[in-house]
């Protein structure tokens, strides 16, 4: 039996300045740089720094904006809002260069799977396939009656997993766009969060404030284990310390060990925490640094170290 990974976690720096809470995070690591998306509208850059911690405004929707991704071939960013729009922003100008309206419900979830694609996953229950340079849908269908809440890109299998609000999670080949697979009822209730753990395993995590592991194989489930006392918002994989993270509207992020699943750290307001829901999580593998944000308008940058 595998004994659990040590580590120490200490927080370092903290951002604020947004005027909303803040929903989604994506980093620029050839820039040193992270953004930040928010309920105020505004699209954030920040620098990786533990001593730094002046954002520049980059872009304005006057809108809730819920997700954000950055195209590094591209140098491009693109942010989702509560209306169903997309944001197409440059981040070397800083501005938003045009938006696309397509979808009749809040954009949840965005992610790059080439330089010229990218998926969008909404409220509407609609998958949407984007051609970066046109900035226009080149295939779209609807997977459910209800809302789909995360999506997450397996480069190495070329699938994509898209968790839902009919408790669902669907799985679509990243080529043809098929729908090869659905674990239906994966989690009691909506899948908020789906990530890449190693080359065999994934897990999920839901408002039911259940992780489920499930191999990657024959789509079995290996594990469930209560890990949140609410629902969990985010899951983000530390490959470089052999752990995972989770964000919850239970007001803590924990760190979990991928081999035995035992929970590593829990960091709540009183180790320097957020105030109230952490909505997402970003890592920097470069200097394991470990980004968290929420429902209290700040950013709470960590560094994590392993211990062995």
């Amino acid at each position: 039996m595998s004994l659990p990974v040590s580590v120490q976690i200490k927080k370092i720096n903290e951002f604020s300045g947004h005027n909303g809470a803040i929903y989604g995070l994506v980093c620029d690591p050839n820039n040193n740089v992270f953004y930040s998306v928010a309920g105020d509208g505004w699209i954030v850059r920040w620098p990786i720094s533990a001593t730094e911690c002046d954002g520049t405004l980059i872009g304005d929707s006057s809108t809730k904006l819920f997700c954000i991704a950055f195209g590094e071939a591209s140098q491009l960013l693109v942010a989702g809002d509560i209306n169903g729009f997309l944001y197409w922003i440059d981040p070397v100008e800083n501005k938003i260069l045009s938006k696309s309206s397509y979808h009749k419900g809040s954009i949840f979830d965005l992610c790059f799977i080439s330089a010229t694609k990218l998926v969008s996953v909404s409220a509407d229950g609609y998958v949407c396939l984007w051609d970066t340079q046109s900035r226009l849908p080149v295939i779209s269908f609807r997977i459910s009656f209800q809302g789909l809440r995360c999506i997450k890109h397996d480069k190495l299998e070329k699938k994509l997993y898209i968790g839902a609000s009919d408790n669902h999670i669907y799985i679509l080949d990243d080529d043809t766009f098929d729908v090869i697979n659905i674990i239906k009822n994966a989690h009691g209730s909506s899948v908020f969060s789906i990530e890449n753990l190693t080359s065999e395993l994934w897990v999920s995590g839901g408002r039911d404030a259940l992780l489920k592991f499930w191999d990657k194989k024959d789509k079995m489930l290996k594990e469930s284990i209560s890990a949140h006392w609410s629902t969990i918002n985010k899951i983000i994989a530390l490959p470089e310390i052999s752990a995972f993270a989770t964000a919850s509207r239970d007001k803590s992020l924990r760190i979990w060990d991928t081999a035995t699943f035992e929970l590593l750290k829990n960091v709540d307001l009183q180790k320097g925490g957020h105030l109230h829901s952490v909505n997402t999580l970003l890592w920097i593998p470069e200097s394991h640094y470990l980004i968290s944000a929420g429902d209290d308008r700040t950013i709470k940058l960590f560094s994590i170290s392993h211990l062995g």
